[in-house]
Formats: C-alpha cells, structure tokens, sequence
C-alpha cells in the first residue's frame, strides 16, 4: 500500500476513488429520476419518435429488473471504492501522522479513511445526484436510459444468480414461509409504491396521499398554519352580541377569543356554547368570560404527527401557535392536520376555494399566503417544497427577490418555467400574485432539443 513516498500511485487511487463516486452518483441519479419522470411527457416524446425515450419507456415497463440493476451498480461501486481506499490509503495517513510526529495504527488510519470517504461518497453520490435528478428527471433519464439498458443486458446473469442464492440460503436454513412479521423500512416502502405507480397499480391521487403521508412527520405546524393576521377572532372587551353579523358570515365553530391585540388569545368561543347560552339569557347578557373555553397553547415548531396526537388526546379541534416570546403566530385546526394527507376538504358551508383563480388558458391571480406544496397539486408544478427560506408562494417570490416588494414593483419576476407578477400587497406582505406558466409546447421543445443534443 502506499506510504506517501508514491504521489503518482496515490493520485491514480484518488483519481479511481472519484471515478468511482461518479459512477455510484450517475447511477443513484438515475434510479431517481426514472422513478419520477412524467408519463405523459415520456409518451409524447415516444410518439414523437425519440430514440432515448423508447428505450426509458422499456425501462419503466421492468421496474424490478430495473431497480435490481441499479442496486447491483451502486452496490459494487460503493464496495469497490470502499476497499480500494482503506487498503491503498492507510498507509499513505499512517506516513503523514508521523511525519507530523503522530502515531497513528494502520486500524485508525484506515477507520479515518473509510469515514471521510463516506461522508464525499454520501453527498457527491448520493445526496447530490439525486436532488439534480429530482429537479430535472426526463432530462437524467433519458440521458441515462442507454447505459442503464445496456448494464441491464450485462449484469441479467448476475442478478439472477444472486437472486437464486439468496432463495437457496433461505432454503436451507428452512425460512421457506416466513415466520416473523416482515419488517419493512420507510424507503422500501416508498420504493414499492413508486413501482405500483410505474406499473399502473396506484394511481396519481394515491401516489400523492401516501407522499403527504410520509412528509406529515417531517412538517412543523407553522408551515401550514393559517397566519394571526388571518385569523377571524373577536376580542373579550366588546359585548359578543356586537360580533353576530360576522359570526354568522365568518361560519366557523370555534372561533378565538384575544384580550387588548390578537396576540394576546385568551380563549376559544364555541359557537354553540354561545347558541346555548343566548337561549337562555339572550344575546345580550351573555358573559362572553364564562362561556369561552381554555385555549390550547403549542409551539409554532412542533412537528405535525405530534401535534395530531395530542391534539386527539386532549380533544382539542383548534390549537394555538406561539412563538418563543410567548405571543401567537397564528392556529392550526383538526381539519387543517387531516387536510395535509387528503386534501382540502368542503362542506356545504364552505366558500368556493379562490387562492387560484384560472385568467386564460397560462395565466392565474393567486393569493400569495399558498402553501407550495397546495399550489404544486393543483397546477401540477415541480416547485421545491423542502426549502428552509419559504412555505407559501409570497415567502418564495421574497426568497427569490432578497427584499420585500412593494406596489411599485412591477418587474416580472422568473423561476425555472414560471413567471410571477405582484399584483397586490399591503402591510408589508405579498397579497396576490399573477403567475404565467409558460406554454407546454415552448418549453417542451426547448427540453427536447437539449435531450437531442445530449
């Protein structure tokens, strides 16, 4: 192995270590991306006669064989660039310790290798390559498509060699039927739907219910709160019969109840606590203190399985969020929480929903307080919906810009496929905005020139 007295052989393992990430990358990016290209964009690219995308198309009619591929890829690389650098590069760190009058055993040095290789192979062949992929997933797959195939002719004799040991071994050691609950891990999981989906078996709708299922974990409740300065409340020092006409316009159940700002909640009113009290006493001598119910206080941070749990625990429909001054930020309801894994959800009193109004057949006026991940659904775009600097459509145009506009701003303002235009704000916030996708034949003629020029 080498000693440092070698810089040629130690460039040529370097240089073979980063070959070889490349390769777990180019493969890990792959298995992404073809798990999330778009049907019908791949269908018309088929119709249209190119070549990459008859082959991509093949590859998402095996998606066993497929993903088996990969694995058997990804695998060998990761192995391979693991041996070749605790081997060939612990004797190299062993001689630069002690030239720095350090001992180190050839045990730490290569222990020390393999983690520092872990940390550049988890994020340059992995982490990375997959969020590429995310972003532009035709693109990665129909670049990939001819190499994968390729592989998949190549290493078939393999995968099944390695698939018939593995049911020999079972074999033998009598695990013919299983006798253990199976336990099956959250990216098996998610694996298994996206093959469903490939394979037709889980529709679109039940696709995007299982995601949010798995996203409800990783959300903190702000993220789909309704913000204080949306909040309908009423406050404890005016008489409640002052509030009847936008209660009744309002047509919410529970309604917050603040003392000197809407900061400072104090209560929730349950209207039919308030219903009950005025058959009694009439509206007007009704005690708004004595009806109104403790408010229940949580931190705008919580995650959302947990605030689910507990909200079901204390029979709680409403919960406050506060910040760690003390003061609220805004509330998050029962119907909100089960929202984020269904869907918005209607009754016959609820108003016709109107964050989107359609203007012509590219053009839309938005209420700028979205949540992304409600505007993705319903336009079908690919906006990033994990990004730390924003949760709704206003935070990401402000994300975009760096400041704050106001309504003097009228540039028109681009994001990948997407132009945004303010088109209303007040205290200062972004109300509404006009968002022009641009048309699918423009931007799928450019896409596939680039796939031609690939």
């Amino acid at each position: 192995m080498p000693d440092g007295s070698d810089p040629l052989g130690i460039i040529i393992i370097l240089l073979l270590i980063v070959f070889l990430t490349y390769i777990n990358g180019f493969f890990a990016s792959a298995e992404m991306a073809v798990v999330s290209v778009r049907k019908d964009k791949l269908k018309k690219l088929v119709e249209e006669g190119n070549k990459k995308a008859i082959t991509l198309n093949e590859l998402t009619k095996q998606p066993t064989k497929f993903l088996s591929t990969i694995q058997v890829a990804i695998t060998l690389a990761g192995y391979l660039s693991s041996a070749t650098a605790g081997s060939q590069l612990s004797g190299t760190v062993v001689a630069l310790f002690k030239k720095i009058n350090i001992s180190m055993s050839p045990t730490v040095a290569m222990v020390l290798v393999t983690l520092i290789l872990s940390y550049f192979s988890l994020v340059f062949g992995e982490l990375v390559p997959k969020r590429i992929a995310l972003r532009k997933p035709e693109k990665v797959a129909l670049r990939s498509a001819g190499i994968i195939k390729g592989l998949m002719i190549i290493s078939s004799p393999f995968v099944r060699l390695l698939s018939g040991s593995t049911n020999l071994v079972l074999k033998l050691l009598g695990h013919q039927k299983q006798t253990e609950e199976e336990k099956v891990s959250e990216e098996q999981i998610r694996s298994m739907i996206i093959t469903g989906h490939i394979e037709g078996l889980i529709d679109e709708e039940e696709k995007a219910m299982f995601d949010s299922i798995f996203k409800f974990d990783d959300k903190v409740a702000e993220s789909i709160m309704t913000p204080r300065t949306n909040v309908f409340a009423i406050s404890i020092d005016k008489p409640v019969h002052n509030y009847l006409t936008q209660i009744i316009k309002a047509g919410f159940s529970r309604i917050p109840v603040y003392q000197g700002d809407i900061d400072n909640i104090i209560g929730i009113l349950h209207v039919k606590d308030l219903l009950k009290a005025a058959s009694e006493v009439g509206f007007k001598n009704v005690n708004l203190k004595q009806i109104m119910r403790e408010p229940y206080f949580v931190p705008s941070y919580i995650k959302l399985n947990l605030l689910f749990k507990n909200m079901k625990a204390t029979n709680n429909q409403i919960a406050i969020l506060i910040d760690e001054y003390g003061g609220s930020v805004g509330i998050v309801t029962m119907e909100d929480l089960v929202e984020e894994i269904v869907g918005n959800i209607y009754d016959e009193y609820d108003e016709v929903d109107t964050s989107i109004q359609k203007l012509d057949e590219e053009s839309y006026l938005i209420d700028a307080a979205i949540p992304i991940q409600d505007l993705n659904r319903s336009l079908k775009l690919s906006i990033d919906e994990h990004n730390d600097e924003y949760d709704t459509l206003g935070g990401l145009i402000i994300s975009i810009l760096g400041f704050i506009p106001d309504e003097t701003y009228t540039d028109e303002i681009y994001y990948e496929n997407l132009i945004f235009k303010i088109h209303k704000t007040g205290n200062n916030r972004i109300d509404e905005v006009i968002l022009k996708i641009q048309p699918k034949e423009e931007v799928e003629d450019t896409e596939t020139e680039e796939y031609e020029n690939l």
